[in-house]
């Protein structure tokens, strides 16, 4: 029994998600050992999904926008790509490569992935709008309890028994 086709393009997915993250830092071009780690490890990754070589593809990406202090609408973009990269990682590590998708199953990872991205573009409204050396503290420490309030109520419904 050969892999189903829909399997083969989710692990393709899952190479091109995390390397398309770092290509959109283009023009500007990312080290060499950055742009080779994380195309060796994204191949790792789609190759065998519960591994951790998808961590390290992730992580690789995520600092490098993190370390640049990029703040423009790219962030968002690379947030999305990451999250997807995730849930195609979770929902294709549920069984072997013959295994065919279960559609429930993916659509109860959909749906978390939806509510896991509820915070981010209030994050980033509030690092792009907000001047740390203008806002007072208390503007800060506002913001962090929202998040988090925001991150307990995204647990919170992403716990509830599928449908």
């Amino acid at each position: 029994m050969g892999v189903p086709l829909h399997v083969q393009v989710l692990r393709a997915l899952l190479f091109v998600l995390p390397v398309g993250a770092l290509a959109l830092a283009l023009p500007e071009v990312p080290h060499w050992f950055v742009v080779g780690a994380v195309v060796v490890t994204s191949a790792l990754w789609a190759r065998s999904p519960d591994t951790v070589a998808g961590a390290v593809s992730l992580v690789l990406v995520a600092c490098w926008w993190a370390a640049h202090g990029v703040v423009d609408w790219r962030v968002l973009v690379v947030a999305v790509l990451l999250l997807a990269a995730h849930v195609v990682a979770t929902v294709l590590s549920y069984g072997p490569p013959t295994l065919a998708l279960d559609p429930r199953l993916a659509r109860l990872w959909s749906r978390r992935a939806l509510l896991a991205l509820v915070p981010a573009p209030i994050a980033w409204f509030a690092v792009r709008g907000l001047d740390p050396t203008l806002a007072p503290s208390w503007v800060w420490l506002a913001a962090g309890v929202l998040v988090v309030a925001m991150l307990a109520t995204t647990s919170l419904l992403t716990q509830r028994a599928p449908e």
